[in-house]
């Protein structure tokens, strides 16, 4: 069996991204360009050399977001040859980007995630809201999906499959559905909402609404529960630094690769899967997590360090941020 060229490996790496749901349209763009460059500059089959990657990177003028970027790519392409026995050199760091000064995403504390669900969960009934029966179903999903907001009031029950426990989320952050998996207690919980909360059910109905179910619950209205919880929580909001919403999705990805490391995953393995249930359009909003992970957890950081700790992005290289 004869080996494979690098535009042969080239393909097995892209076909494998597409079959795993990501475009990867720029990633094969970017990888055409490194394999025509081996080919004209004579390097061969077989292997990835660091004269091959430097010059590549390095031997243009381009912007250093645009270096980081390739790097970043040509980095996956090293991992994928090694797979297949070739030996091949990956740059071993990033090159760095001026960064915007902006305070670091608020990542909830155990005890502070339990205070929070505790406020939530003991608030009073009211005749004039059905916040106490739509809100401890609304965070536990957000918590326990990784949900964007947006995605998360977007859901009608046609969206909900109790049966597969899956919810699907539509025309999306990047344009695209997904199906996203959930627990069966998830699952349970979302039943047993149902039924109390869609007397007279349509297909059609939002998940999550505040009296009419033909329309969403308004974001601003959550904004402002989820404020009030925090409070009764104890638990300070200042901004631009403090909690947000979307803190709840930084929570679901850090707890997910705090889990990983602890059980002795390869992050590096289980990066792809959680940016396509994340719905992530790449790696990079992915790899963000890995930073903050690090950040709020530095005996995960000191665990995964010396397996690969590359993948963990320095502080100084990363560009704003996930949404």
């Amino acid at each position: 069996m004869n080996p494979l060229t690098l535009g042969e490996l080239v393909d097995t790496l892209v076909a494998a991204r597409r079959a795993g749901g990501f475009r990867y349209d720029d990633q094969a763009r970017v990888l055409g360009q490194f394999a025509e460059h081996c080919h004209q500059d004579g390097y061969g089959d077989g292997s990835i050399i660091q004269e091959a990657v430097e010059g590549f990177l390095y031997g243009r003028h381009l912007k250093a977001s645009t270096i980081r970027r390739e790097e970043i790519i040509v980095r996956e392409l090293a991992e994928h040859a090694r797979q297949f026995g070739w030996s091949a050199w990956a740059p071993p760091s990033l090159t760095r980007l001026k960064t915007r000064h902006r305070p670091p995403p608020y990542v909830f504390s155990d005890e502070e995630t339990r205070r929070f669900f505790h406020a939530i969960d003991t608030q009073p009934l009211s005749e004039m809201s059905n916040r106490a029966l739509v809100d401890p179903v609304l965070f536990r999903v957000l918590y326990a999906t990784g949900l964007r907001i947006s995605e998360a009031l977007n859901l009608q029950l046609h969206d909900v499959d109790q049966e597969q426990a899956t919810l699907e989320v539509r025309d999306a952050k990047n344009r695209e559905n997904r199906i996203v998996p959930i627990t069966r207690r998830l699952a349970a919980t979302l039943d047993g909402y149902i039924a109390a909360g869609h007397l007279d059910p349509e297909p059609s109905h939002h998940l999550f609404h505040t009296g009419d179910p033909s329309k969403p619950a308004d974001k601003s209205t959550i904004y402002n529960r989820f404020r009030r919880y925090l409070a009764d929580a104890d638990i300070p909001h200042f901004a631009p630094g403090g909690p947000h919403i979307h803190s709840l999705r930084h929570g679901f990805a850090v707890a997910n690769l705090r889990r990983w490391a602890t059980d002795g995953a390869d992050l590096a393995v289980m990066l792809p899967y959680l940016s396509a249930y994340m719905g992530h359009a790449d790696l990079r909003g992915t790899q963000y997590y890995l930073r903050l992970t690090a950040d709020a957890y530095p005996e995960v950081a000191a665990m995964v360090e010396a397996r690969f700790g590359y993948v963990i992005p320095d502080p100084a290289t990363r560009e704003g941020g996930e949404q």
